[in-house]
């Protein structure tokens, strides 16, 4: 008799375990590993953070409440539970870089409900109208081009079944909600296998010439030489940097390429680039090509689109807003935010490989920010793997605080801290000029 009660309640503690093992696992408090640095202490170990140069600052929204204060729900990684329990909630290349810390440093996720964070406000009610005026009217052509669009989702309706769907899915990601202009403060940090640091600091700037949400008119005018946007990242640090200033034009006509010119202060000259360049590393030794920052930046028609169906993750998309960087080890982004998505997976093929085969892109099915992308070399190995933590501002629109690029076949990283995502500058077209660039950073 004694037995089979001291059965039941031996059951019944087990039962208790497993019920509310989530609840002990998802303490908001869990501890925090002592090398993870966060916001104003990255000053002690980056040269001008706080000081000027860089500073951590909210975004020009100001910071989103709602998303920067989300309720834990559970955490795996670093004193939390073990990170094998999310393999198939993650693209394998960014597991194996997670459930590594013993090669890449220490890492947590912690899960958020993506449904509690709301309401989003005006102007994302804004944006939702526009994109229902999109049904039935915005295509793509014959070239990739997207015609008669001006604001809002161009694709909020989406056939899994159309042959065109891989196409429409980047199209969506390249006009996502995000504000009308805007200036991105970056520290990156690159490690190499040996260990050895270098920083680089990026003033970096942009525009959107259509799909306006904040500006009367969402197509900005004049606009003569009928340009999509335009494209800027200035290093302000190290000094044999200094005034480093790469710009390109991306048209509207998918038959037009690029612009590109890079202004070279030890030579004092500009020099025009090949749109070929498109696949090679920003200057400084970064692990991003022109092609690859945020996810994805090339011009649709260079590739072939292709829809590899959907796939479950947890995805960063509403991430907190703050910088978490561990010197000692080779991520950051460390104990971020993340939600489980149905997301779109599709591959760009380059049409003409030149150091790049493909990528891989895993888009949010509301958001279509692209927080995790495998990018393979011309060999077809996979090559450069990220991880892109998106935050919001109070206006919902799009910011970024930290994002890295691992080139996993070579053990060479670099990290993005963002001290301030600044939305709706009020830029003018004149602000794009090379001249004007130069003049405002004393080009030298």
């Amino acid at each position: 008799m004694t037995y089979k009660i001291g059965q039941r309640y031996f059951l019944m503690i087990i039962l208790f375990v497993f019920f509310f093992q989530g609840i002990i696992y998802a303490k908001p408090n869990l501890q925090k590993d002592p090398d993870w640095l966060v916001d104003e202490e990255l000053s002690g170990h980056i040269d001008g953070w706080n000081e000027g140069v860089i500073k951590c600052m909210p975004p020009t929204g100001g910071y989103n409440v709602l998303t920067d204060k989300q309720t834990i729900l559970n955490s795996w990684g670093y004193k939390a539970r073990p990170m094998e329990e999310i393999k198939h909630l993650l693209p394998g290349p960014q597991y194996e870089l997670f459930n590594h810390p013993e090669i890449w440093g220490t890492f947590r996720i912690n899960e958020t409900d993506y449904n509690a964070a709301a309401p989003r406000g005006a102007k994302w009610e804004k944006y939702l109208t526009s994109s229902k005026k999109n049904i039935g009217v915005v295509s793509v052509d014959e070239k990739g081009g997207l015609r008669k669009y001006s604001n809002g989702i161009p694709f909020p309706e989406l056939d899994e079944k159309d042959p065109m769907i891989g196409i429409k899915l980047i199209w969506n990601y390249y006009k996502r909600f995000q504000g009308d202009d805007r200036i991105v403060l970056i520290d990156i940090t690159t490690k190499d296998r040996r260990g050895g640091e270098r920083h680089n600091l990026i003033d970096q700037r942009r525009m959107r010439m259509n799909g306006r949400n904040n500006a009367h008119h969402p197509i900005y005018s004049p606009n003569p030489k009928k340009i999509d946007y335009f494209y800027t990242a200035i290093y302000v640090a190290p000094y044999n940097l200094r005034g480093t200033l790469p710009l390109y034009y991306r048209y509207l006509d998918p038959d037009k390429s690029d612009d590109m010119w890079i202004y070279i202060p030890s030579i004092r000259r500009v020099r025009r680039m090949s749109t070929a360049q498109h696949q090679d590393r920003f200057p400084g030794g970064l692990d991003w090509t022109y092609d690859s920052t945020e996810g994805f930046e090339g011009k649709v028609n260079n590739f072939i689109w292709s829809f590899l169906g959907r796939k479950e993750l947890l995805n960063p998309v509403l991430s907190h807003n703050h910088c978490y960087f561990n010197p000692k080890g080779f991520l950051n982004g460390m104990d971020q935010y993340y939600q489980r998505r149905n997301c779109y997976v599709i591959k760009a093929t380059y049409k003409s490989p030149i150091n790049m085969h493909e990528m891989i892109l895993y888009l949010d099915p509301e958001l279509y920010s692209c927080c995790f992308s495998v990018d393979t070399d011309i060999k077809g190995r996979n090559w450069i793997v990220q991880c892109i933590h998106n935050g919001r501002d109070k206006d919902w629109y799009y910011t970024m605080y930290t994002d890295f690029a691992a080139d996993i076949l070579r053990k060479h990283v670099s990290r993005a801290c963002f001290a301030h995502s600044g939305n709706n500058q009020r830029y003018e077209s004149k602000d794009f000029t090379m001249d004007n660039l130069k003049k405002i950073f004393l080009a030298r």
